[in-house]
């Protein structure tokens, strides 16, 4: 049984990535998940996880960690050289990934617009170019406000459990990434 390590800014994308992770992975993966609070925290905390994850599953090492923050309309290829200096040098007995959503993870949810209609009950119209909006988080917020719904974790796992993988990736190319790390050991 394949294990993931996963390092996130919060609950939110927690909720999200270990639902998208469970559709991309072989049936059985096991995602034991690290939640920072913030993209600060996560970008302090994330080399000590990763150590961590040398005995996170059941005294032994995780198959793969996956190491994933927002870009929040900076530079996605300048955030993954900051997150690959605080690891530079060491080794881990698994493969790691270290990632960047763009602009956030909202922008993967908002990709699929059919999905947010299945959990909210209401017809959403699409987004279009998710990955350049400025802000997804307020705009998937908005959506589901104007369909009478909240954006809770639970929501954000349910939209990531009706979307279909194929149309994220077409509409989001961070998400390919993502999905490449999922799938490759």
């Amino acid at each position: 049984m394949l294990t993931v390590g996963l390092v996130v800014e919060g609950i939110y994308d927690e909720a999200a990535l270990k639902e998208l992770i469970q559709k991309c992975a072989p049936s059985g993966t096991q995602v034991i998940s690290r939640p920072c609070g913030s993209r600060e925290k996560l970008m302090r905390m994330f080399p000590g996880i990763l150590e961590d994850f040398r005995h996170a599953k059941n005294g032994s090492h995780v198959d793969k960690a996956i190491v994933i923050r927002d870009a929040d309309n900076k530079n996605a290829a300048e955030l993954i050289k900051r997150m690959e200096a605080k690891v530079f040098n060491r080794n881990y007995p698994f493969h790691k990934n270290l990632l960047v959503a763009v602009q956030q993870l909202e922008a993967w949810l908002l990709a699929d617009e059919s999905a947010i209609s299945a959990v909210t009950g209401k017809k959403i119209t699409r987004v279009q170019n998710p990955e350049n909006l400025r802000d997804p988080k307020e705009r998937l917020n908005r959506l589901l406000s104007e369909a009478k719904s909240s954006y809770t974790p639970e929501v954000a796992r349910k939209i990531a459990a009706s979307a279909k993988l194929e149309t994220i990736e077409f509409r989001c190319p961070s998400f390919k990434k993502f999905r490449e790390a999922v799938v490759d050991c």
